[in-house]
């Protein structure tokens, strides 16, 4: 078991998406990512970032939620930050091509779980398991910046028929949002969350630790 992580930021905020968008939560981003998406808006977490004690991370969390993001944050063993996080109710934010299970056995951790989006590039590398196993409590998120991507959503959405919630927004600049209402509407997706990413528009897009 690991007890110190690189970390490329810890900083406090309001979620910008998912189910608990607008709540005071701390954020972690760990460094390094297995993909290269093509819409990435944290490219600067895959290097940067310095080495610290399970402690000091948590010393630094000030509020009952947690969001582990990255970068990918499975790609580092955060097993003992997740046993130190006990009490808290803790966000993984995951790219989807990483097995999530072996972390089921945290009860206070859920996963709000990424199906990269063909525009990404990235759709190849996703791990089909992980869109079987989604439990209630997780989030599963499509992030789309065209048509194409759309009915790509519509498609991975039916085929694994998931038992959590559904998110789904827009590549921020690439696809206006009322589109995506409009799919939504057209399709009769009752069950989907449309979400906007707060953050961007309470602050600088290109802001960092916001």
């Amino acid at each position: 078991m690991n007890y110190s992580l690189c970390v490329n930021e810890i900083f406090d905020s309001i979620d910008g998406e998912g189910k608990k968008a607008g709540q005071l939560a701390t954020f972690i981003r760990l460094c390094g990512c297995n993909l290269r998406c093509s819409y990435c808006d944290t490219a600067y977490a895959f290097n940067e970032g310095q080495h610290m004690d399970i402690a000091d991370i948590i010393a630094q969390v000030s509020y009952p939620n947690v969001t582990l993001t990255g970068g990918e944050p499975l790609c580092q063993d955060i097993h003992a930050l997740l046993e130190g996080l006990k009490g808290h109710s803790v966000n993984i934010e995951t790219n989807g091509s990483m097995d999530i299970e072996p972390y089921f056995k945290y009860d206070h951790v859920w996963f709000t779980v990424d199906y990269k989006s063909l525009s990404s590039d990235m759709a190849n590398r996703m791990l089909p398991e992980n869109f079987e196993k989604l439990r209630p409590q997780d989030v599963l998120k499509f992030v789309v910046g065209d048509e194409a991507d759309l009915r790509q959503a519509l498609g991975v959405y039916r085929l694994y028929r998931p038992k959590c919630a559904v998110y789904v927004g827009a590549v921020f600049g690439k696809i206006e949002p009322r589109r995506i209402v409009e799919f939504m509407k057209e399709n009769r997706l009752t069950d989907w969350h449309m979400q906007l990413q707060l953050h961007k528009f309470i602050w600088n897009p290109d802001d960092r630790g916001v």
